[in-house]
């Protein structure tokens, strides 16, 4: 019979399995985006599309008001008392739809403003066009969240990394051969978001029945309740999402709008390694949540060290790929995207750092949210002296090592809190397996593009799979955990009995 803990880590890699397909999938499409954004539309109009977005993404989290990770709470005590879940999902969508309205309301009424504020007035008119996405993203993020609550995936697999890729690439085509060669980017944005959030709702009503949350009276005691302990959650999280977007805005102050499409096409490239921490963000929080309300901090513990570890094995695979390819991939986009390789790589390795280590925040965000508010304009401050002093001293690189550099500290920060408040050891020495594993990889790639320095093609095709190859070698040699052998053998079994099933019998 599976254990407690066995079910939560075969959900988590589940999960994050089925989010990894979709980023797969997101990545197949994401690519050819990226290379016909900038031939297409230069790094101008990108650099106004990197900041105009940036500053929507920002008015839509200020609207979620933390509902992303704290509606999982009311959801389960919900389920705790015996109750259905309908009317925390009624409340949380009444106070995301409100808040929504407003911040799409401000932003529009701003629009002038805000662009004059960073020195871009470019960016006003698609700051306004950009509008109507910030009610989408809300719609989305908070059905889904109440779809991952039942800790089922892949409907925000298709939403989010099918259906609003794929909108996105084909309506900046069809826009730029239309004539909408100043809106083309922002056009495709908000029909991208549009499509997430039809598939949201329409995956939304074949799991929950539409008319229970539509019928649910509202009650101002559990809304107040709702915004009470979101409170800290929202304002910690506005704080992240500044500081995490704050080199943006400070190269869009300091810089020409060009720059600013360089910087933020790097910058896009350099998700791939934060969309693996975001593969287990939509599972880890439900189980973790559940862990924490039963005051089980042994598997808190497990569940963080074991996701830890996971993310950084899969991020240190795609920084030595970055390490050797940053400048052909950046190449194909446009000559004037060439030059970012370093401004790349800087941003991908504060993002593993981020992405495997930050998963620590996730106790404070139950246990403490308060001291979390605390961590958030730490955070904010950090980053924002270290990128204005490095901005200045040595241009859009600077802001690349300023993120680095504010990750870093802050992480070492969630770490220690952690373990002080909670006696909760979130990372353990099992984590430096991935980097040990990365030397004798890389390795085996400078030889072979020394064997082949006559033929450099045939050493890129050759150098992706020694790549792999080797990596994973080096890790199975270095010893896997129990956990990741669990997983391994429900993989090899899976793979028999299907191997069984697709033999024809004899006679």
């Amino acid at each position: 019979m599976r254990t407690t803990t066995e079910t939560d880590t075969h959900d988590l890699a589940r999960g994050a399995g089925v989010n990894y397909l979709g980023f797969v999938a997101r990545l197949g499409v994401r690519v050819p985006f990226l290379i016909l954004a900038g031939s297409l539309y230069g790094a101008a109009r990108f650099g106004e599309y990197t900041f105009s977005i940036t500053l929507v993404e920002t008015a839509a989290a200020l609207a979620l008001f933390g509902l992303k990770r704290s509606l999982f709470k009311f959801m389960s005590e919900a389920v705790a008392r015996g109750e259905s879940v309908h009317r925390a999902i009624a409340n949380g969508l009444a106070v995301a739809l409100t808040t929504g309205t407003i911040m799409t309301l401000a932003v529009a009424a701003g629009a002038d403003h805000l662009a004059a504020l960073v020195r871009m007035p470019s960016a006003a008119r698609p700051l306004l066009l950009l509008t109507p996405a910030i009610p989408m993203i809300v719609i989305s993020d908070i059905l889904l969240v109440a779809i991952r609550f039942t800790r089922q995936m892949r409907f925000e697999v298709w939403a989010r990394s099918i259906a609003e890729p794929i909108t996105l690439t084909v309506a900046i085509v069809i826009a730029y051969y239309a004539g909408a060669l100043e809106s083309g980017l922002f056009i495709g944005y908000v029909a991208s978001l549009t499509v997430a959030a039809a598939a949201s709702v329409l995956f939304f009503v074949r799991i929950f029945p539409i008319r229970a949350c539509l019928k649910t009276d509202l009650r101002w005691a559990e809304i107040r309740r709702l915004l009470t302990f979101s409170g800290p959650t929202a304002a910690y999280e506005l704080l992240v999402v500044l500081a995490e977007k704050i080199d943006v805005f400070l190269v869009t102050y300091f810089s020409s709008a060009a720059v600013v499409g360089v910087y933020g096409m790097a910058r896009q490239f350099s998700t791939v390694t934060k969309k693996i921490r975001q593969g287990f963000d939509r599972i880890l929080p439900p189980v973790l949540s559940q862990s924490i309300a039963a005051g089980d901090m042994k598997r808190v513990q497990d569940q963080l060290s074991t996701v830890s570890r996971w993310i950084l094995s899969v991020q240190v695979l795609i920084i030595l790929g970055f390490a050797f390819y940053a400048s052909d991939l950046l190449g194909l986009v446009g000559g004037e995207f060439a030059g970012a390789a370093t401004i790349l790589m800087l941003l991908i390795v504060g993002d593993a750092i981020n992405g495997s280590l930050g998963v620590s925040e996730l106790p404070i965000v139950y246990l403490r949210p308060n001291l979390n508010v605390a961590i958030g304009a730490a955070m904010l401050l950090i980053g924002l002296g270290t990128n204005i002093w490095l901005i200045n001293a040595i241009g859009p690189e600077g802001a690349a090592l300023a993120v680095l550099i504010t990750y870093v500290l802050v992480n070492a920060g969630r770490i220690g809190v952690n373990r002080w408040l909670f006696h909760i050891v979130t990372v353990k020495r099992s984590i430096l397996k991935p980097v040990l594993a990365a030397l004798p990889a890389a390795g085996a790639v400078l030889a072979v593009q020394s064997l082949t320095t006559h033929a450099p093609l045939v050493g890129s095709v050759l150098g992706i799979p020694v790549l792999v190859a080797s990596y994973l070698g080096a890790l199975y040699l270095l010893g896997l955990e129990p956990e990741d052998r669990m997983q391994l053998q429900r993989l090899l079994r899976r793979t028999r009995g299907a191997a069984r099933r697709d033999t024809p019998s004899a006679g």
